[in-house]
């Protein structure tokens, strides 16, 4: 009721307005103001979501009563006209367009008229600006219908030719692998021709029905009218009737016009008609139609003619059966490719790189990745995708993704248009339409989920789920090895008691170091009279010491035992005053620090050396020597200091001498 009243209200508006009532010559200030408020509109206008047919008609009215009331014709605000009709077109339904622009049109002029203030050139460029606009978005709504137009018939096709169905297995294929395999559709082609001859048609149509429309998927005709692209709304009409009904009519005498048809375009007689619905396990999967142009079919023509469709229907179960075998047999093959090529790669990376690689070629889906889940944090971290950008980390309480980790389970989305699904996290914006993932688990453990999108609706069924839990399956065996590969790794470059870096992994970071970096500084460290402490209370209390040097040293940087009660501290990017100011701060934290053993409280100091890349040093055995040789003077002028080895010649040191 009140949106009613406000179209009532909106055509007084219009009336009056074209009387030039609300012509005013209101001043600069309002010109403004009101100039601030379109644009406000407007900008909600844009980005509103949904836009129903009465905020575009608010949208006009504003526009004309701001124009009006600062001049009409002869206001600044008049050119905001040319602005806001694109803005109006391509939120609104084309005729709707047309509406609106031919009332603002009118409006103007007859105001105009009517207060004698007719300027031809001003309502010229409102009379362009209105068709031009016009023009241009016809031509985008005939794209848009053209694109959705062949979306439909893809899809279709898509489902029409899937693999079997039978005892709720639902494997799907597509138009893509039909292109590659003509032989699938090439049954069909000859049952329709054979048909066609048979019943002397003057055209025969063969439709697949999905979503409420049907797509030409074979025909024959002797009309140059005939539309191969044919794509046809059956929420009413004759094609919604045999649907309903699911039985075949007879139209002896077609009064129609043919173009109710669907498939010709243009003027031509057409004078009896079959249409008999495909049928196949109880759900129907297509139309069969048949026409003449010379002669009526009879009763006996539509009998046979149900008994063609039916064979139709046992055709159709058999090429799907045949599609149902190539699909499995070839999923079989990449998983058994996959799995061969897992078994030779150790890097975690290059297994998922590979695998996603090899099943991206070979099957029929749009997008692939893998998160690693961790558990205890409750997050993850995408390490392949082909469209999500690597690292992207997010949160196992949103998304289908995260709760696939969380419940360790399947889940299968047949469109995540529906409930404005997230896949992965807010604001990851995807489009597609379908989702599968399954968890990759070994042992009880949870290593990740893959997952499967498509931006096709109901893309994925079953059957994916078992292939894609046969691969994860694999992916787990292959992540469990390359997780033992890289701790062995790991291993070999950590020193055991301390489990820092070893001598050997720290000449190659330092190497790497001092290629990369712009500069750095390196810390030489030494326990103080670290063979008392091994003779005082035991050389198990002296690796207790090391020990919680070693975690000290890692908050700083880079750390490593050099060897023996020595250390090294590589802090990238860093000057020699931070540097220096962070290897003070670190010999007082030791100095106050005490550590426990055996009911002792063992306390010790240390000396630091500290040398600068690349104002101490150019190469990495320089820079060594120059760091060495500061912690040697550290030592040797009294201990617990920290020494630069720009201050080598004068002996500048810190700290109190021990």
């Amino acid at each position: 009721m009140g949106i009613k009243l406000f179209y009532i209200v909106a055509i007084i508006y219009a009336v009056v307005s074209s009387l030039g009532v609300f012509k005013k010559e209101l001043s600069q200030h309002f010109l403004y103001i009101f100039l601030l408020a379109l644009v406000f509109y407007y900008f909600f206008y844009a980005h509103k979501k949904k836009i129903e047919f009465f905020y575009s008609i608010l949208a006009g009215i504003i526009t004309n009563l701001f124009v009006q009331l600062t001049g009409g014709i002869g206001s600044p605000l008049f050119l905001v006209y040319p602005i806001v009709f694109p803005i109006i077109g391509y939120k609104e339904h084309y005729i709707h367009y047309w509406i609106i622009a031919l009332s603002l049109f009118i409006m103007e002029l007859t105001s105009a008229m009517v207060n004698h203030t007719i300027a031809i050139a001003p309502l010229a460029i409102l009379a362009a600006a209105v068709v031009v606009f016009g023009i241009i978005i016809k031509q985008q709504t005939d794209q848009e219908i053209a694109l959705r137009r062949s979306l439909v018939k893809y899809e279709s096709r898509d489902e029409f030719f899937k693999p079997a169905e039978f005892e709720h297995e639902k494997i799907l294929t597509s138009v893509r692998d039909i292109d590659k395999h003509p032989g699938i559709e090439r049954p069909l082609l000859y049952f329709v021709q054979f048909i066609h001859n048979i019943f002397n048609a003057y055209t025969t149509a063969i439709f697949s029905y999905s979503d409420n429309h049907l797509v030409l998927v074979q025909g024959f005709s002797h009309s140059e009218l005939f539309r191969p692209d044919t794509v046809i709304d059956a929420k009413s009409g004759i094609y919604y009737q045999v649907i309903s009904e699911r039985k075949p009519i007879l139209i002896k005498e077609f009064v129609q016009d043919p173009e109710e048809l669907g498939f010709y375009k243009g003027e031509l007689k057409i004078l009896s008609v079959i249409i008999s619905p495909i049928i196949l396990l109880d759900h129907i999967e297509g139309i069969f139609v048949i026409d003449r142009e010379a002669s009526q079919f009879n009763e006996t023509d539509k009998q046979l003619f149900a008994q063609a469709t039916n064979a139709a229907g046992y055709l159709l179960a058999m090429i799907r059966l045949y599609e149902k075998e190539r699909y499995e047999t070839k999923y079989r093959k990449t998983i058994a490719e996959v799995a061969k090529e897992l078994q030779k790669e150790l890097d975690l990376k290059s297994i998922l790189s590979n695998a996603i690689q090899s099943f991206k070629t070979s099957m029929d889906f749009d997008d692939m990745s893998v998160a690693k889940i961790d558990e205890v944090n409750n997050c993850g971290v995408v390490i392949e995708s082909t469209y999500i950008k690597e690292s992207t980390k997010f949160s196992l309480d949103e998304g289908l993704v995260g709760f696939v980790a969380r419940h360790r389970n399947t889940i299968i989305k047949d469109d995540l248009r529906e409930g404005n699904l997230i896949v992965l996290k807010k604001g990851l914006k995807s489009n597609n339409a379908s989702f599968v993932g399954v968890p990759i688990t070994q042992d009880d453990e949870l290593y990740g989920v893959i997952w499967l999108e498509d931006h096709r609706k109901k893309r994925f069924s079953k059957d994916d789920i078992e292939q894609l839990n046969i691969l994860a399956s694999q992916l787990s065996l292959a992540w469990q090895r390359a997780q033992l590969y890289y701790k062995v790794k790991d291993l070999s470059i950590r020193d055991w008691i301390t489990g820092l870096y070893n001598h050997g992994h720290f000449q190659d970071m330092l190497e790497d170091g001092v290629r990369r970096q712009k500069e750095l500084v390196l810390l030489f460290i030494d326990i103080d009279h670290f063979k008392e402490i091994n003779d005082a209370y035991g050389h198990q209390a002296g690796d207790t010491v090391l020990r919680f040097l070693g975690k000290s040293l890692s908050t700083t940087g880079i750390a490593s035992r050099y060897g023996g009660e020595e250390f090294t501290i590589i802090i990238p990017e860093c000057s020699l005053k931070r540097g220096l100011r962070e290897a003070v701060t670190l010999k007082d934290h030791i100095k106050k620090s005490e550590v426990n053993f055996d009911h002792n409280k063992i306390t010790f100091t240390i000396s630091i050396g500290v040398a600068h890349y690349p104002s101490d040093a150019q190469t990495r055995d320089e820079l060594i020597q120059k760091a060495d040789t500061a912690l040697y003077i550290a030592k040797k002028t009294g201990r617990d200091k920290v020494v630069a080895a720009q201050t080598l010649k004068t002996h500048q040191t810190e700290g109190e001498q021990k």
